[in-house]
């Protein structure tokens, strides 16, 4: 059976070689039998690509321990799903499993390629071919899952304990799910390039395809962060680790992708930079895998090395060497047909800002996740580029993000018209301020919430303002507004989901805010909560041992729950881990962490943390999925002949005025059949919008209450300055956390030296001064502003956040003049040539 399976891998890279040939081959002499037969190769690459996973599930199920890879990634004990998902917990599995859902979703694209596409099929079967061929090389060589050992094993090591975990288990195939759906766009980009053209269904195909990856990848962010959160017992989500950036980075650049395509919509503007971005995307989605599994990098994700690391580095660069050959050389063949070269302020300009600071955010990510590799290569010197660094410029990204939301969305399309500018501005103007000062004096917001929610509920209140306007063009007809324009609503839904991801950053989390012992029977008060120790209980699973503390929390209402963090031992792992304790509200969650237990007392030492609005942040997922879901029903329909762009159907300017002029031409009353669904869409966002914005003021006021409360049992709290210095030094031992977040013997210590310091009157420069010249410039967690190659990393950012808009700005208002410049000389010329015959025509 297990040669059986190998055979299968081995046939697909054969025919994944064949389908590459031979679509290269019919980019010169397409004939239509070769383009199909290789179509056909690549299909049964898909087969043989199941059969593979399937031999290797057969073997986890069965225990197959001649299999090197089963016996060191599961064992006899452990559970049937972690037995099913340990296929993809190491480099081989993963590697397998993103094989076959990328030949999947390649056989589904090929199978569906439009009428009209089929000129582009040479260079889809050659991009498929080139991509299938590295990843099932892989597959029998550096990563091959079937790989016998001799002797046989026995029982098997088992699955990591960290990855045993439901959100864990579901991460991995939505992320790869993600990384290949968008092998499409990156096909269809590099088919249009060696066309030299590309025609209407090949826009509405990737950006159908784009959009499916980014919804899919977004899911599997989210689950990542979900899974960090409840297992790592650090109380964050999201930490800038080097594997999360690398999945972070594909999603940014698909995001620009799908807004450049809809300025290619629209205006026929940017082509070369929107096949770009598809093909950097899908490049991109190979950085994560590479830093994971090569081992060049610590992270927390890093689960295995091996040496599969520079074939993947060289797979990048050949992926972007590739897409950038190809527009040099064939990219002025995709010259867009705007009429005019003009960009005025409208939604084209909106969206090209928009774009700027996503991709100015994908930089900064890419340069501060491998500039310390590159540091280290060429000065041997080590440097560290972590969450403080990436924490500084994130908020000012977000505010340009948030505004262009809103302004975006309102602004038309080539003239930049606003439908009624007073009442779409100044109504959410007063609106925001007014809500926002209530909140503020209320809830006793400080400046960075209070700034952050005016610009959120702004928005989302011109975000209203626009969907109230469109409504009323089609005279309050919601039926037809759902049917006609679902890729509007769905974008709208969209950034309404962003808004409250935002609503949910800013809350943040607090780290470890308060630490306690508590006897059995005893209490303590937490931030309005009363929370006692009912005592310890012990179970066993199928491979673990379980310590549960079982903490009764009583709120300030009287409403009781129990919190029940847990500690666990599995069988392959000496060392206890964290099961996080958590009690979620609407407002915030409070977080307990059993950081240690005595068995004999039942005494119980707890971390607690209050984390406001993290609810909100996976709320954002569930939105901003639902719009995408929505996006993508929408059933393209052609325009008129006449139309003025290069895609289907998706005009919705066009769309909305033909129903306007359909209502307005009866005397009758303008409730229409729809006017209950257009009362229900109002109601629906009005709702979500409203849910999006209150919480992190509401959690403010709670935490606000906690200084007042007495406490039975001692809390011990650390010192201010204590937190601010240990944010900024790593834990030596660990993977990009801070001694803060760390519970290791030498963060421990650290703690304890930084104590002492600040007690012999010692500042916060000294002792970073001290820790830097004891460990190296590695030790910080952000890039020394003293040191050279320091004062370079911080100033270009800067520079180029600050200089970015301006540049724009500039371009935009040179293009105005040029375009005047021209007319006057057309003008002049016009005139010219009108004396000259005048003048000729009295003699």
């Amino acid at each position: 059976m297990v040669e059986f399976g190998f055979f299968a891998l081995t046939l697909g890279f054969c025919l994944s070689l064949y389908g590459l040939g031979m679509g290269s081959l019919t980019l010169f002499r397409p004939v239509r039998g070769a383009v199909l037969s290789a179509r056909n190769a690549l299909i049964g690459v898909n087969i043989c690509a199941w059969i593979g996973a399937l031999t290797v599930w057969y073997a986890l199920l069965t225990h197959d321990f001649s299999v090197r890879y089963v016996y060191r990634n599961s064992a006899v004990d452990m559970p049937f799903v972690y037995l099913f998902a340990s296929f993809w917990s190491a480099l081989e599995g993963s590697h397998l499993l993103w094989t076959l859902i990328l030949s999947t979703m390649v056989s589904v694209a090929l199978v569906t390629v439009r009428p009209r596409n089929e000129s582009l099929l040479p260079g889809l079967v050659a991009a498929f071919g080139l991509v299938e061929s590295f990843m099932f090389l892989l597959l029998v060589w550096a990563s091959a899952p079937l790989t016998r050992m001799f002797p046989s094993g026995e029982f098997g090591q088992g699955l990591n304990p960290l990855l045993q975990n439901p959100y864990m288990a579901a991460h991995p195939p939505s992320l790869f799910a993600g990384y290949s759906s968008l092998i499409i766009p990156f096909a269809y980009g590099f088919a249009a390039l060696l066309r030299g053209s590309f025609t209407p269904e090949w826009l509405v195909t990737v950006r159908r395809w784009t959009l499916a990856g980014w919804a899919v990848l977004t899911v599997g962010i989210f689950l990542g962060g979900k899974w960090a959160y409840v297992e790592l017992g650090w109380a964050g989500y999201w930490a800038w680790d080097p594997v999360e950036n690398s999945s972070f980075m594909p999603w940014l650049a698909s995001t620009a992708s799908l807004h450049t395509l809809l300025i290619l919509d629209k205006s026929n503007r940017l082509p070369r930079l929107g096949i770009f971005l598809g093909m950097l995307a899908f490049a991109l989605t190979f950085m994560g895998t590479f830093i994971t599994r090569s081992g060049v990098i610590s992270s927390v994700h890093s689960f295995a090395e091996s040496n599969i690391g520079p074939a993947y580095l060289s797979f990048i660069i050949v992926l972007l060497g590739v897409s950038l050959l190809l527009l040099a050389v064939r990219g002025h063949l995709l010259q867009g047909a705007a009429r005019t070269n003009v960009w005025t302020v409208s939604k084209e300009s909106a969206l090209l800002f928009t774009n700027f600071f996503l991709l100015f955010l994908l930089a900064l990510v890419l340069i501060g996740t491998i500039l310390p590799l590159i540091v280290e290569a060429i000065r041997g010197v080590k440097i560290s580029i972590q969450q403080p660094f990436f924490n500084f410029f994130a908020p000012w990204i977000a505010v340009g993000l948030v505004g262009l939301v809103g302004v975006g969305n309102l602004v038309r399309w080539k003239n930049g018209k606003i439908q009624d500018p007073i009442a779409s501005l100044a109504m959410p103007l007063l609106w925001s301020t007014l809500i926002t000062a209530s909140l503020a004096y209320r809830k006793g917001l400080d400046v960075r919430s209070t700034i952050g929610f005016f610009l959120i509920i702004w928005s989302a209140s011109v975000l209203i303002m626009d969907l109230v306007y469109r409504l009323k063009a089609l005279r309050w007809n919601g039926t037809a507004f759902l049917k006609f324009n679902r890729p509007y609503f769905g974008s709208w839904i969209v950034h309404i989901g962003f808004l409250i991801a935002i609503a949910g950053f800013l809350g943040g989390y607090r780290g470890i805010e308060a630490q306690t012992d508590l006897k059995l029977g005893e209490s303590t008060d937490f931030y309005g909560y009363k929370l006692t120790n009912k005592g310890l209980s012990f179970r066993e699973g199928t491979n673990v041992r379980v310590v549960e503390a079982s903490i009764q929390a009583i709120d300030a209402h009287g409403n009781e729950t129990e919190i029940v963090p847990q500690r666990t031992k599995y069988t392959n792992k000496d060392e206890w881990l964290n099961e996080i304790g958590i009690h979620s509200n609407f407002w915030h969650d409070v977080y307990l962490v059993l950081a240690s237990f005595d068995t004999s007392t039942q005494k119980v030492s707890l971390k607690m943390h209050i984390n406001p609005t993290v609810k909100f942040v996976w709320t954002s997922l569930v939105v901003m999925v639902l719009g995408a879901l929505i996006g993508l029903s929408h059933k393209v329909i052609p325009k008129n002949p006449g139309a003025n762009s290069t895609a289907e159907g998706l005009e919705l300017e066009t769309m909305t005025l033909s129903f306007d002029s359909h209502f307005r031409g009866s005397d009758e009353s303008p409730v229409s059949p729809g006017y209950a669904t257009s009362i229900g869409v109002i109601v629906f966002v009005i709702a979500l919008s409203i849910f999006g914005l209150s919480g992190s003021a509401f959690a403010a006021e709670e935490a606000s209450k906690s200084a007042a409360v007495e406490k039975v049992a001692p809390v011990l709290q650390l010192d201010p300055q204590l937190r601010d210095i240990g944010n900024e030094l790593r834990c030596p031992t660990c993977q990009g956390v801070s001694i803060l977040e760390s519970d290791t013997p030498q963060s421990r210590a650290m703690r304890m030296d930084i104590e002492r310091r600040l007690a012999n009157g010692e500042d916060k420069q000294a002792i970073l001064r001290y820790f830097k010249e004891r460990y190296g410039e590695w030790i910080l967690r952000k890039p020394d502003s003293e040191s050279a190659i320091g004062k370079w990393i911080w100033s270009l950012p800067i520079a180029g956040l600050l200089a970015g808009p301006v540049v724009l700005v500039l371009g935009l208002k040179n293009s105005q003049k040029r375009n005047d410049a021209e007319r006057e000389e057309i003008a002049r010329q016009l005139k010219a040539f009108i004396d000259t015959h005048t003048s000729k025509g009295r003699t």
